[in-house]
């Protein structure tokens, strides 16, 4: 069943503050959701963050995940899957559906993440 936005973002912060469990320098550490949260954007203006001034902070953003920076699904019937448990897509869906999820997949992940940028980053950034 498909729910509310407000109800899938939740689901999709904590799985990806989950996957950075597997990142190599956190494995074995017990970070908080606030860690864990700095150790993504420290991660991101460190790597990426020359390409914001180009292209702005959503599509680097974008740009950073899809060239696979943490380990998130990036095969086609793993994002679909992925959608499904999240819930922002119900089961079965059409192939225009699941085609359209793949090919705005990066960007949501994005925002998805951006959503929970901590405000002083965003400031100091």
């Amino acid at each position: 069943m498909t729910l509310h936005h407000t109800a899938y973002k939740k689901n999709y912060k904590q799985y990806i503050l989950n996957c950075l469990d597997s990142e190599d320098s956190l494995i074995n550490k017990s970070l908080t959701e606030e860690e864990k949260i700095n150790y993504l954007f420290n991660r991101f203006y460190s790597e990426y963050g020359h390409e914001i001034r180009r292209t702005g902070k959503q599509k680097a953003l974008s740009k950073w995940l899809s060239g696979l920076a943490i380990n998130i699904p990036f095969y086609y019937e793993d994002i679909i899957d992925l959608a499904i448990e999240m819930g922002s897509i119900d089961p079965n869906p059409s192939e225009q559906l699941a085609q359209r999820v793949c090919e705005n997949y990066w960007s949501f992940m994005a925002n998805a993440i951006l959503s929970f940028e901590p405000k002083s980053n965003e400031v100091s950034q």
